[in-house]
């Protein structure tokens, strides 16, 4: 039998006729990847590899026709990228009986030379514990904002009318303590039209139903004001955020829309009109910047998640100061369409989320190609698909950390005590390897964020609001400073700075193929709001010695707590290649999971 033959299933469709793809009559659930390419293998030519290890998945069960063609290449081209792959023999078929025994033959030929063959019977068995405790009965809601906990109480008749009411309450509760955390909120009864919609139409299918979010005000939300923390700036979009927009699409209940520093110019969380922000552990300390908002109300449990954007640490220092996951994702891969630009070539979209597990689902959710956004990469280059990208259970990665000199010099004595005890914990990890790096390399990028040329790209991006004088009145004065400093800045001062960037990105990814991962405090210290408030540009500068980088270099970022020092948090950051956030988020997982024994 050749393609196009009749055979006993019907006849063997080539390539490209009606019915060989099946996707125009598929309806996948929300959240389901499906590849649209008819004949051959899964992986050529598509996100696949992308999307698995995005998910930390690593091994495969695989069933489907034909077993000849499809099926089997498949399998082995998850076997060349570093996958483990099991084919289930009757959940399978083929058009020729003896080619199909042989085909399955051949992949699991020498004890699984490309991968395996099995029958669904063990594989069910193995699962049925997993299904008997799904069923076991869900203790009643206690008012927690994590995800996996709402979608367990959802699934067991919670209403979305609850949650958001209860949002609404902490918020309300919370605000003499905290009254700087918000700019705007949702109008009340729109938001409960929209839960009651919800609760109506009840598609638990939803990735995020019903899940309760946060967005930083430089993000538009059609209908809502965005001021970027300024009022003379302030205008209503039409139109929301393509990041927003892909979060509602999953069910997710926007609340409201949070504080920040002043057009995404600080890293501390105390500048903005709108009030100061303080860490949610310690009132006179800063909440960090410049997504300060965003942290203190994850932190406080009145949403389960918050969107930031991260230009030079800003989803990632907050995070630490208020002991939550702080989600940086490679540049380009979550659309900024819709956002208020701080620097265009630098600006991400952050994450911020009690659990690394939420930080991911919500990424997930949020990433996707957008051909409107001129800073989009629709694919990871080649280099990224490999078994490098993948961490296996007991796979062996190499880390680095900056040198002890380095940390002397510009940590507070509390992080030197703490960082080394998160580094003796580090050391005991099975199957890490510490490797040395160019760490001089990685802090010079960090130096020209506040610096040259990424500083005239700030005043650039504004250059419309800075013309019209009777605007600028609300700049706050350090605001208007850093501003102002854009302007003096030559075009071949820019360029020079340009140049060393692209040559320190180029040094850096050399050293990342020795070394998988950089493990680094996410802070150097924690200052007051006087201090700050005293010395805004030197304190200011000095805390993104080790976050800032991460923007220049192109790199992925995941800051995790990682204990405490007398009563206030201390975070870690986790830092690999651009695509790498699966495996960066892999890592920090087994981190996390040795601190909860250990700290």
């Amino acid at each position: 039998m050749v393609i196009g033959d009749l055979g006993p299933m019907g006849r063997l469709l080539t390539r490209g006729e009606y019915g060989h793809d099946i996707v125009d009559e598929l309806q996948p659930v929300a959240g389901e990847y499906v590849v649209d390419k008819p004949g051959k293998g899964g992986f050529f030519s598509t996100t696949l590899h992308q999307h698995l290890v995005d998910r930390g998945i690593t091994h495969l069960i695989v069933a489907g026709v034909t077993v000849e063609c499809c099926v089997t290449t498949t399998v082995r081209e998850a076997n060349d990228r570093g996958f483990e792959a099991c084919i289930l023999s009757d959940c399978t078929d083929g058009f020729v009986p003896t080619f199909r025994s042989a085909s399955l033959d051949m992949i699991h030929f020498s004890e699984g030379l490309f991968g395996f063959v099995s029958s669904s019977k063990p594989l069910l068995l193995a699962l049925s514990p997993l299904s008997a405790r799904n069923r076991s009965q869900v203790p009643e809601w206690t008012g927690s904002m994590d995800m996996e906990v709402l979608k367990k109480a959802y699934a067991a008749g919670l209403s979305p009318v609850t949650v958001v009411q209860e949002a609404l309450r902490r918020i309300e509760s919370d605000n003499p303590e905290h009254p700087s955390i918000w700019i705007s909120l949702a109008p009340r009864e729109e938001l409960l039209q929209r839960a009651q919609q919800l609760e109506e139409e009840r598609n638990l299918h939803l990735p995020l139903f019903g899940i309760p979010f946060a967005v930083k005000d430089n993000i538009d939300v059609a209908g809502i004001s965005t001021t970027a923390a300024c009022p003379s700036f302030e205008y209503v979009p039409d139109m929301s955020a393509d990041v927003v927009k892909r979060l509602e699409s999953a069910g997710a209940l926007l609340i409201g829309k949070t504080n920040m520093d002043q057009f995404a110019t600080g890293l501390v969380g105390t500048r903005s009109p709108y009030g100061v922000c303080h860490c949610v552990f310690d009132h006179t300390r800063i909440s960090g910047g410049s997504s300060s908002g965003s942290a203190v109300a994850v932190s406080l449990g009145q949403v389960s998640f918050a969107l930031g954007t991260d230009t030079a640490g800003s989803g990632r220092i907050p995070a630490a100061f208020n002991n939550v996951v702080g989600l940086k994702p490679t540049k380009g891969t979550v659309s900024t369409r819709g956002l208020v630009p701080a620097c265009r070539t630098l600006d991400c979209v952050s994450f911020f989320a009690k659990t690394l597990t939420d930080a991911r689902n919500v990424w997930l959710v949020s990433k996707g190609f957008d051909p409107k956004d001129p800073y989009a990469r629709s694919s990871p280059p080649l280099a990224a698909l490999t078994n490098r990208s993948l961490l296996h259970k007991e796979g062996t990665y190499t880390f680095s950390v900056p040198p002890r000199d380095l940390l002397n010099d510009v940590l507070s004595s509390p992080y030197i005590k703490q960082f080394e005890k998160t580094y003796s914990l580090l050391r005991s990890l099975p199957h890490a390897e510490e490797v040395t790096f160019d760490w001089d390399s990685y802090l010079a990028a960090s130096d020209l964020v506040y610096k040259g040329a990424f500083i005239a790209e700030r005043t650039a991006a504004l250059d419309e609001f800075l013309k019209h004088a009777e605007k600028k009145p609300s700049l706050l004065p350090v605001t208007a400073k850093v501003l102002e400093s854009g302007s003096s800045i030559s075009a071949s001062k820019a360029f020079t700075d340009l140049y060393e960037a692209q040559r320190l990105s180029r040094l850096v990814e050399g050293e990342f193929e020795k070394c998988d991962i950089l493990i680094l405090p996410t802070a150097p210290n924690h200052p007051t709001i006087k201090e700050v408030q005293e010395d805004p540009f030197e304190l200011n500068l000095k805390l993104g010695i080790f976050a800032s980088a991460v923007n220049v270099l192109d790199l992925a970022a995941v800051a995790i707590p990682a204990g405490f020092i007398d009563g206030l948090p201390f975070g870690i950051s986790i830092v690999g290649p651009a695509f790498r956030e699966g495996f960066i988020l892999e890592v920090a997982e087994r981190i996390q999971a040795r601190m909860e024994c250990d700290f």
